[in-house]
């Protein structure tokens, strides 16, 4: 009689022993999911329609929409912290936010950022004006006052294209685009720089004129800091992949919701039933076609005309930058001036004869190894090889210092005739085979003193003649003759391009120093003549123009004979001076440098220890005593300012010589790492790495020399 009371009581136990069970077990579940989802800290600031925050508080813009779309796909918990760009930007730096939206990529940002790999949109810069005020080149901004938003991006490319076309503006700094149509529409500046989309999307708020002049491309992408989350980069690289091949996804929405792009129209299912029916289902059709065809131009009439223009300049910009992105990729991504391609045909000339030698004499002692026992026929074999690759290294230079727009004539003593007869056969190609090729007669008549030599910058001015010579023969196109000539005249040295061409209007005369000034239509950049005033300046002379109407053009380059040589100068003055015997440690990823250097070292009597990378580097460091240490600048585990910046700290007081292939990047942009004594860029020859060390080594004796007697005095 107990047994079934007993077997119920049990039964009672055992389902609230399942129950307490599940409870667990879903707690358990709510917590590992709760573990496995991420906070993310992602900052905000106003740049409409990109990114800004609604009247309500709520962050809003294209970043916004896939941020959050992705973040959905993640499982990411969202923190906005909102702020000004240039505060943004330093929370990003500082760790303080783990995410930034909408940032411009550029190599030196990719220093301190890592990116996401493929742009979200592609941007650029759009200058406008306050009423009353006509700007159509960016020269026109010379010594206005010009306003843009501080940290931007276009803010680092207009110094660079100030510098480069040598003029001056004043300039003011704000927190945001709306700041700067707001300065423009009170008249507290001339000019103001905001990107595209934000001007065409806020241009008609304001009292304000959109002028002509674009420039900048950028490509705006996801970013966070340098080595820290990681993890956030590839998820969205991943997503926005997904995003940006499945149509109708969140990325396509988020385009044609705040760029204004309009969806494909799909006609109503009815439509089709009345087409198929009578003549009076064929008449309302047709009706409504026209209804819905009115409804729609009357939405996108004020879209229309803009984007005919957008779509034009964009196209041009785009096809710009691309052309602009393949150089700077063979040309160790130096940006921008495609005046570059009229130079191929003579550059690569010059680059093809001079691998010849390195290779045939190269070949020579390979397959000859006995070779080597005889140095009267080895020594002048090495010497050729060494001579070519001075020569090569000297054709990079000059293609590196054309995009530079702030770099330094080095002056030497140049035989002039010399320099002349080089660039002629530089450009034989373009005015002898392909013009005899079509029996069309040029002559090129070289009226230059063989015994003159004029100190100037050689690469420079070769650069500058063959821009000329190239103008020139476009000019006589269809046959005539070009003649230069070199003469002294009143202490001024004159070098003077003259051709029997059609000749130019007064008119197109005075505008042709104007850069992207061009009268070849698509064949012409408009840079060549500005390329070449802006070296003529720097050598403190001027560049004369006579043109008349069909009867030729002569165009003359006029610089002082008294020019500064301090680079000979100092070379000559550290290389008669030598230093003791040193203890060096080489680091560098790439085993046949640190060999090469070491080789170098050994040969000047001191010792060399070598590591691979910067970890490796910072321990051998601890290790041992070190007179000197030379350094690579990138390498995969630890940038050299990482090592250098550790040697700074350590408190021990050992110079650091920095080598690099971006030497003249760095001093372009007046870069300097912190702990760097000196900084020499690849390739150099062991006479320069000497002098380096040599300098280096005096400038830190020479600076403990002062602390001391300073120390002393006190």
């Amino acid at each position: 009689m107990t047994a079934v009371p007993r077997f119920k009581k049990n039964a009672s136990l055992i389902r609230c022993v399942v129950f307490l069970f599940l409870l667990c077990l879903s707690h358990w579940s709510s917590r590992m999911l709760l573990a496995d989802a991420r906070d993310v800290r992602v900052g905000v600031y106003e740049n409409q329609p990109k990114i800004f925050t609604e009247a309500d508080g709520t962050p809003a813009g294209i970043f916004v929409d896939l941020i959050e779309e992705i973040a959905r796909r993640e499982a990411w918990t969202l923190h906005y912290v909102h702020g000004s760009w240039a505060e943004c930007l330093e929370r990003l730096e500082a760790g303080e936010i783990d995410l930034m939206m909408d940032v411009a990529y550029s190599p030196e940002r990719a220093e301190i950022y890592t990116f996401c790999e493929d742009d979200v949109i592609c941007n650029w810069a759009q200058v406008y004006t306050r009423k009353g005020l006509n700007i159509k080149l960016i020269t026109d901004l010379k010594d206005l006052r010009v306003v843009t938003m501080r940290k931007g991006i276009h803010l680092e490319r207009l110094k660079n294209l100030a510098d480069g076309f040598g003029f001056s503006y004043d300039l003011t700094l704000v927190e945001d685009y709306e700041s700067v149509f707001r300065t423009l529409q009170e008249k507290k500046a001339d000019a103001g720089i905001v990107n595209r989309v934000y001007g065409y999307t806020h241009e008609t708020e304001f009292d304000v004129t959109r002028s002509p002049v674009v420039f900048s491309p950028a490509s705006l992408r996801f970013a966070v800091k340098k080595g820290v989350n990681r993890d956030l980069i590839t998820a969205i690289d991943s997503q926005l992949a997904d995003m940006k091949a499945e149509k109708g996804s969140a990325y396509h929405q988020a385009l044609r919701r705040w760029l204004g792009e309009t969806t494909q129209l799909s006609l109503p299912s009815w439509i089709g039933w009345a087409f198929s029916a009578a003549i009076t289902g064929l008449f309302l059709l047709f009706a409504m076609s026209i209804l819905l065809k009115y409804e729609v131009n009357k939405k996108t009439a004020h879209l229309s005309l803009a984007n005919a223009q957008l779509e034009k300049q964009v196209s041009e910009t785009m096809k710009a930058h691309l052309k602009l992105k393949r150089s700077e990729e063979l040309l160790v991504r130096q940006e921008r001036l495609g005046a570059l391609g009229q130079l191929t045909s003579g550059i690569s000339h010059d680059f093809n004869n001079m691998l010849f030698p390195i290779l045939g004499y190269s070949d020579l002692l390979l397959h000859n190894p006995e070779l080597m026992n005889d140095l009267q026929k080895t020594l002048p074999m090495i010497d050729a090889i060494r001579t070519a690759a001075n020569t090569s290294r000297e054709i990079i230079k000059r293609l590196q210092e054309f995009q530079r727009a702030d770099s330094r004539p080095k002056m030497e003593s140049v035989n002039i005739a010399k320099l002349v007869s080089e660039v002629v056969e530089a450009t034989k190609p373009l005015w002898k085979s392909q013009r005899e090729a079509q029996s069309i007669p040029v002559k090129i008549i070289e009226d230059v003193p063989q015994d003159l030599s004029v100190t100037l910058s050689k690469a420079q001015f070769s650069e500058a003649l063959m821009n000329l010579l190239l103008n020139a023969l476009h000019a006589i196109a269809g046959g005539g003759q070009v003649t230069i000539r070199a003469f002294v005249e009143d202490e001024h040295f004159n070098l003077q391009v003259e051709d029997t061409g059609a000749g130019m209007s007064s008119e197109v005369a005075c505008k042709c120093l104007e850069p992207f000034f061009s009268t070849k239509g698509e064949e012409g950049t408009g840079m060549g003549l500005a390329m070449v005033h802006g070296i003529v300046r720097r050598h403190n002379g001027t560049l004369n123009i006579n043109s008349v109407p069909g009867n030729g053009t002569t165009i003359t380059m006029q610089i002082p004979l008294a020019q500064n040589d301090i680079g000979m100068q100092s070379a000559q003055e550290t290389s008669s001076q030598t230093i003791r015997v040193l203890k060096v440690l080489v680091v560098d990823d790439d085993e046949s440098i640190r060999k090469l250097l070491s080789e170098y070292l050994i040969l000047d009597g001191h010792s060399a220890a070598t590591a691979v990378d910067t970890a490796d580097g910072i321990e051998k460091f601890n290790q041992d005593a070190f007179d000197l240490v030379i350094t690579d600048r990138a390498m995969p585990k630890g940038s050299g300012d990482e090592l250098a910046q550790y040697i700074k700290d350590s408190g021990r007081s050992v110079p650091v010589i920095m080598i690099t292939g971006f030497a003249q990047i760095m001093a372009s942009h007046g870069e300097h790492p912190v702990g760097v004594d000196c900084v020499i860029g690849k390739p150099f020859t062991i006479e320069e790495l000497r002098e380096t060390i040599g300098r280096t080594i005096r400038d830190r004796v020479a600076d403990h020399s002062n602390a001391g007697s300073s120390t002393n005095d006190a």
